[in-house]
């Protein structure tokens, strides 16, 4: 995307942050942004905003977010997503935690299937991770594994399946950010 900050580009006229952001919010107890720039901007929106933790190192990815999360969080799961996927499930959470605790696994992770390949696809970076885990993704960050669904894969975890694979879209391009339709 060319630098700009994705979170705060417009979708429809809405910030992506704020798609994602709308459809988790009603879901949690309680919803925190993580960025590292334009803290302000998302601070607008009246719900929490946290950087990376301080001891970890600049621009180090999604799982940076992650640990400070973990590290953060006051309750014993917490779920994440990036910024840029506007159309997820509204019973997302409750479906991950619920197979979690069935599966006793400290990670739910989505899992779609390609209608047009048949191709399986897990969305790491929408997991559902129970502060156990915080130690393992830890261990691994500090060994300099910045891959999440490595990370995630190194502890008890659950795929869960989603029937929709667009309620994963993940916009990454200008060209998918233009060229995808409101669900």
């Amino acid at each position: 995307m060319g630098g700009q900050d994705k979170g705060l580009l417009p979708w429809h006229g809405t910030p992506l942050v704020l798609h994602a952001a709308r459809i988790l919010a009603p879901q949690l107890r309680q919803l925190t942004l993580n960025a590292n720039r334009h803290l302000d901007q998302y601070a607008a929106w009246d719900w929490p905003v946290q950087a990376d933790d301080t001891d970890l190192p600049p621009q180090a990815g999604p799982l940076a977010g992650m640990l400070t999360g973990l590290r953060q969080a006051s309750a014993p799961w917490t779920q994440f997503s990036p910024c840029d996927s506007p159309s997820l499930p509204h019973d997302l959470v409750y479906r991950l935690w619920h197979a979690a605790v069935e599966a006793h696994a400290l990670v739910a992770v989505p899992l779609s299937t390609d209608q047009v390949t048949g191709k399986s696809r897990h969305h790491w970076t929408t997991a559902l991770v129970h502060r156990d885990a915080a130690p393992v993704l830890s261990d691994k960050f500090q060994q300099g594994e910045r891959r999440v669904g490595e990370c995630l894969r190194a502890c008890p975890w659950i795929g869960v399946c989603f029937e929709r694979p667009a309620d994963f879209l993940n916009i990454n391009t200008p060209e998918t950010m233009h060229g995808t339709p409101w669900h």
